[in-house]
């Protein structure tokens, strides 16, 4: 079974189209990047999918399950990251941690150990029980990764996971992420780090004024694009035919 599958998704406000006619199907076990300039329809395309965005056309399955007709079995599937990482002002990282692993109902009792691993994989010391609204970006973005690596969940929803963390915490969370998909864990990933996109690809999706362009492999698409270098294919986004 397919992880995920959109089919002909459209999202328009007004006249402006945030994504137009996307189709696409993700694997289990599979990570796929979503590359494109800045108002593309990554982070549009990314909340549709979570279900905080209603389409104005198209379906979204997840786990074959239908978002529109059945969100709350849908949703139990994904996890999302936003781009810019959110936890309540008045909670410390570790409430906040153990009140979203109660919403999916999970014990965080019988996952303490694991929790104390990714807490110790991530650097994350006593400031974990102090409130959030002391954190750095980074600090945020080290707690929301533990949440979403203690969730565990099948379908893996991330808008710039590398925002704000130092080099030995981004190559952790490289690790990791390749942790889950050999899981059968499915990640979408939308970010700038071309040479993130170019380390853990399965798939690249490039996306220019809410059309997708592209889908496939890195080789693929330097086969089309006639190019090699994956900072110069991005760079060709700015013409307007797909690939």
């Amino acid at each position: 079974m397919k992880t995920l599958i959109i089919e002909d998704l459209k999202k328009k406000y007004g006249k402006v189209i945030a994504v137009n006619d996307l189709n696409l199907q993700l694997n289990e076990g599979e990570i796929f990047v979503l590359l494109g300039p800045n108002g593309a329809g990554k982070t549009t395309t990314l909340k549709l999918i979570a279900g905080l965005l209603k389409p104005t056309e198209g379906s979204i399955f997840i786990k074959g399950i239908d978002i529109q007709l059945n969100p709350l079995a849908a949703k139990s599937h994904i996890s999302y990251i936003p781009d810019e990482p959110f936890i309540y002002r008045k909670l410390t990282g570790r409430e906040f941690i153990n009140f979203t692993a109660g919403i999916r109902n999970l014990n965080i009792q019988d996952h303490q150990q694991r929790l104390d691993e990714l807490f110790a994989r991530f650097e994350i010391g006593s400031w974990i029980d102090d409130f959030s609204e002391n954190y750095s970006h980074g600090m945020k973005q080290k707690v929301i990764m533990c949440q979403l690596f203690l969730l565990n969940s099948d379908c893996i929803l991330i808008d710039e996971p590398l925002v704000g963390l130092d080099p030995k915490t981004s190559k952790t969370v490289r690790e990791m992420f390749t942790d889950l998909k050999a899981g059968k864990k499915t990640l979408l990933i939308s970010t700038h780090t071309l040479s993130f996109a170019q380390d853990i690809a399965d798939r690249i999706g490039i996306i220019n004024k809410g059309d997708l362009m592209f889908v496939g492999s890195l080789n693929e698409l330097a086969k089309v694009s006639g190019k090699r270098d994956i900072e110069a294919i991005y760079l060709k986004l700015s013409q307007e035919t797909r690939l």
